[in-house]
């Protein structure tokens, strides 16, 4: 907490909740809460306990140690820190009572070496002596944001009867208490002692592994929160694709089924309300879960801020009890009802009697079509390291036209390759002119069999013949709907348009242009979208790769954002850096988990199905795959970029 936030919280800071007046001898529980020690000892009389007390906030309960009086609870030496800095930023309007004389004055300076108040008269009698002739004495009036911090940090005394005055210097091992000099010669001398801040260093440490852990625990409970949300989505995205087959089929036999129709929609939509409210549930309890460990880190983190190093290993084994009352982690169901919408075979006999279907909720969908999935395995490989004809230089985007040529960018080139690897042609060199390209990243075929290309560093987008021949171009460097600044991604919608995600705009992402070259529609601006790369059309969504956001993210054809699937990780389902999308003959979404080495396989509702590739030069391994496209047979094509070469996978 910094200075500023502290001493607005100042009043809050050094009120007892129990009287609800300044602290006055402040005594810290077990439990981190602290009291006035009369407070204390009017809960002791009036519970009856004599050797018990009962926190008044928390409400735990604490045998009091020593004889049975609160005053051996440990004093709160940050608490009676933070009165001295509350008197030094109210000596104008309250005055500073002297630790001297008692006398209250508005001019009082403060001595860092005694951390005591004294008057304008008694300073004097404190100078004389000879012992205080190196201490810092300051003006109140005077007080900087680096001399309140001064007195934050000053350091603890022992508690030990006749050394109050004493630092703090040394830890016994043995009983495991921070003591003075004076206990070290006396009371432990036979004890194996270490250096305060030696020890201290340890014990922070130990704590601040702990409190590490439990941060990973807390983000583990955000993810499951959201998790949760996406699966909100999901089920009213299914339940809404359920009502419309419902739809469809009532059409064909409204005349008949107007009346059993509504029933079906009630009861999609009591499934979808039970598991809603399932779903909400759990994310209250998690909330909730998340609250607790958020306020065990604060607390903890405050006062491993504050705390001086006597206090630190005074309260570490504390520390640790908070902490882990909050880090046990609880097993997170996951898994969501699928739903779906069972037609009834015998409709036309049967409607009047029996209706025409139900709605049917299945939890292991998913997992029967992971195990159903096809495996991909390696069967050619092509292309080298090299300026040549025929070679490759980190290949990028692929594309494959109705002759299953495959089109491949490659810096300042584009390369065709046949189906079975050989290569037919190549075009295009580094510069500026028509024809002529600077940094090549994505590439699409049209429904007239041209070559669209994104010329990043030209800032426009290229389309040529077949051959190579240039046709046309648009785009140049600028931010207005018709230019370009970092075009990535190229794709096609299903009326030929183009799409263009362009990296380096500020504020609109994604651009979708005539094939003239006309800017029709754009939407993704940076609060819906991190770092787009790829953005291609399938039915009534637009799917985009946020490298920046580790996901996929689904738009609708109006550019609004629906949900979103993935985060960043290496397990099945998440990503590291994913680049550019295709769709599979089967229907199937490939994704280039670039930073994982490998390609993995969804359906378009965002669950995972299979995945291919891990990281090295062999066949079937990558080294940071960008692109993928399918051929006429179903064969998978991936641009294995470092290995400078393009692999072809059939499935198993």
């Amino acid at each position: 907490m910094d200075i500023k936030t502290l001493l607005y919280n100042l009043h809050e800071e050094v009120s007892c909740s129990v009287c609800m007046c300044m602290f006055t001898t402040p005594k810290q529980l077990p439990c981190l809460h602290s009291f006035c020690l009369h407070c204390l000892n009017g809960i002791q009389r009036t519970s009856g306990i004599h050797d018990k007390i009962t926190c008044p906030e928390c409400r735990k309960q604490f045998v009091i140690p020593g004889s049975g009086n609160p005053s051996e609870f440990p004093t709160n030496f940050r608490i009676n820190r933070l009165l001295d800095v509350l008197a030094i930023k109210e000596c104008n309007t309250a005055g500073v009572k002297c630790g001297n004389c008692d006398k209250r004055s508005a001019e009082t300076l403060y001595c860092f070496q005694c951390c005591s108040f004294w008057c304008a008269e008694c300073i004097s009698a404190h100078n004389i002596i000879r012992a205080n002739k190196q201490h810092k004495t300051l003006a109140l009036k005077d007080f900087q944001d680096q001399d309140i911090e001064a007195v934050l940090k000053r350091p603890a005394f022992c508690q030990t009867k006749n050394h109050e005055n004493k630092e703090l210097e040394f830890f016994c091992k043995v009983c495991q208490v921070a003591i003075c000099n004076a206990c070290a010669v006396t009371e432990h001398e036979r004890h194996a002692k270490v250096i305060l801040e030696t020890a201290q260093k340890e014990k922070k440490l130990q704590i601040v592994s702990r409190i590490k852990s439990l941060k990973d625990i807390e983000q583990e409970k955000r993810n499951q929160v959201e998790k949760i949300e996406q699966d909100s989505i999901e089920v009213q995205v299914q339940v809404a694709d359920v009502k419309s087959k419902i739809q469809n089929s009532v059409e064909q036999i409204i005349a008949i089924i107007e009346a059993k129709k509504q029933d079906i929609f009630n009861a999609a939509d009591k499934e979808a309300n039970d598991c809603l409210k399932g779903l909400a549930l759990k994310k209250d309890q998690i909330e909730d879960e998340l609250i607790k460990v958020q306020s065990a880190i604060k607390r903890t983190e405050t006062l491993l801020e504050q705390s001086s190093n006597a206090e630190i290993l005074r309260l570490s084994t504390t520390f640790v009890t908070i902490l882990q009352e909050h880090g046990v982690q609880v097993n997170f169901d996951s898994s969501i009802p699928r739903f779906s919408y069972i037609d009834n075979v015998k409709l036309i006999n049967m409607l009047k009697t029996e209706g025409i279907g139900n709605v049917k909720t299945a939890f292991n969908e998913t997992k029967a079509r992971q195990a159903q999935a096809k495996c991909f395995r390696p069967v050619l490989s092509f292309g080298e390291e090299g300026k040549s004809f025929g070679k490759l230089q980190t290949p990028w985007g692929v594309a494959v036209n109705d002759r299953d040529e495959i089109a491949v960018t490659d810096n300042s080139r584009v390369s065709v390759f046949s189906s079975d690897g050989t290569h037919l042609r190549s075009f295009g060199k580094a510069g500026s002119n028509n024809g002529e390209f600077n940094w090549l990243r994505g590439v699409a075929f049209d429904k007239h069999g041209n070559i669209i290309v994104a010329d990043s560093g030209n800032h426009r987008i290229q389309v040529l013949s077949r051959r190579g021949k240039f046709l046309s171009k648009f785009g140049e460097k600028g931010s207005q709907d018709h230019q370009l600044r970092g075009p990535e991604g190229v794709s096609l919608t299903s009326d030929g348009d183009i799409i263009v995600v362009d990296r380096f705009i500020n504020e609109i992402l994604i651009k979708i242009f005539s094939p003239n070259g006309e800017c029709l529609f754009e939407f993704g601006s940076k609060g819906s979208l991190l770092e787009p790369w790829h953005c291609i059309q399938q039915g009534e969504y637009y799917i985009v790769s946020d490298l920046g956001d580790h996901c996929i993210k689904m738009f609708d054809l109006k550019g609004n954002f629906i949900f979103k699937f993935g985060m960043k990780g290496n397990k099945d389902g998440e990503f590291n850096n994913p680049t550019f999308l295709s769709v599979s003959k089967e229907g199937l979404l490939m994704v280039c988990d670039n930073g994982n080495h490998r390609v993995q396989v969804f359906d378009l509702s965002g669950n995972f199905v299979t995945k291919f590739g891990s990281r090295g030069s062999r066949a079937g391994e990558f080294k940071f795959p960008i692109a993928t496209a399918s051929l006429g047979d179903g064969r998978v094509v991936v641009s294995d970029s470092r290995n400078n070469r393009i692999q072809v996978f059939d499935q198993m």
